[in-house]
């Protein structure tokens, strides 16, 4: 194993692989003192793969495997975003083995994808190679999990985005499809995901005891659990009108047919924007809002994040803010 600079400034390392082929990798750096640190890391890793024997597995030909696995366990949607971030590392990369990654590597990726993007991309990009690497673990392509070692940024704490009752009426008022004002509606007054609205089925509404279950019978949920939302008399009257006319399994279609995540996402803001309300609202805002309202109302943190069918408790702790009464009332005990 040996050092060397290339003409574009950056140090690499020529080495042998397992299979006794030599190869390169980058240092990832221009810097000597820090080619010699990546150097004495890499070297120890090296020592440790020699002594723990894995199944040698190019980068390509494991992202190609790991989508094909992504695409009969996760929803459509997840394998795209999978794909676009395999697609950047690969590119930073190059086609290497998968065992030639390294912790110190992957940091150096992380760190210079953080000159041209946004904190959330890189902790996705993270989250995206941790579950790759799990699956590689259970493969024997690796013997541990390296993304999680990653360090990032905290990501900055935003207030989420909701509309106020009487934005929400103005909204509404700028609403011309019948079947959309009652998505939206339906949608305010229960926090479901926009596809756990658009896959939701008659079975999954039960009618005498007034709620909805989200069983993942028609779609997969985010967590996977199931969850029951009881329906407040709004909801109740939305579905009751809707069953009437139902002429298929969906309880939410536009004159009859699907709809479309990327149709009802350009509706929605279409809506905001004619409305004059704030332009940073989405449909996903309809949740937030769902769950900013309760809290308003005084319904307990844990109570909403039931609702929300959130993984943990301190994820809905964003809507902590919105309890002013609960503050007030511990600073009026000092009188």
């Amino acid at each position: 194993m040996y050092l060397f600079k290339r003409s574009n400034g950056r140090y690499y390392i020529r080495y042998q692989q397992l299979n006794g082929k030599m190869t390169c990798i980058s240092t990832c750096t221009k810097t000597k003192s820090d080619a010699l640190r990546f150097v004495s890391n890499f070297r120890k890793e090296l020592d440790f793969r020699e002594s723990h024997k894995t199944i040698p597995i190019k980068l390509k030909d494991f992202f190609r495997e790991f989508l094909k696995y992504s695409e009969s366990v996760h929803r459509p949607k997840h394998t795209e975003t999978l794909e676009a971030s395999f697609n950047v590392i690969m590119r930073y990369f190059g086609d290497i083995a998968l065992s030639e990654l390294t912790i110190t590597s992957l940091q150096k990726y992380a760190e210079d994808r953080l000159r041209s993007v946004s904190v959330h991309s890189v902790k996705r990009d993270k989250a995206n190679l941790s579950s790759a690497f799990s699956y590689a673990i259970s493969r024997k392509y690796l013997l541990d999990n390296i993304a999680k070692m990653i360090r990032h940024p905290k990501l900055p704490e935003k207030q989420p985005s909701f509309l106020g009752d009487y934005e929400f009426d103005l909204l509404l008022d700028k609403v011309k499809e019948a079947d959309l004002k009652d998505l939206f509606i339906f949608a305010v007054n229960t926090g479901l995901r926009q596809m756990e609205l658009l896959t939701l089925h008659w079975g999954q509404i039960d009618f005498k005891d007034k709620y909805v279950i989200l069983d993942n019978s028609g779609y997969l949920t985010k967590s996977k659990k199931v969850r029951t939302i009881p329906l407040s008399l709004k909801a109740m009257q939305i579905v009751t009108n809707r069953e009437l006319k139902k002429n298929g399994q969906l309880v939410f279609t536009l004159e009859g047919k699907p709809i479309k995540p990327d149709y009802i996402s350009h509706k929605f803001k279409s809506y905001v924007l004619e409305s004059r309300i704030n332009s940073k609202l989405n449909f996903h805002s309809l949740r937030h809002t769902f769950a900013s309202w309760l809290v308003q109302r005084g319904v307990s943190i844990y109570e909403v994040s039931k609702l929300l069918g959130h993984s943990s408790v301190n994820v809905t702790q964003i809507y902590s803010h919105l309890r002013t009464d609960d503050l007030k009332n511990a600073i009026d005990k000092l009188n």
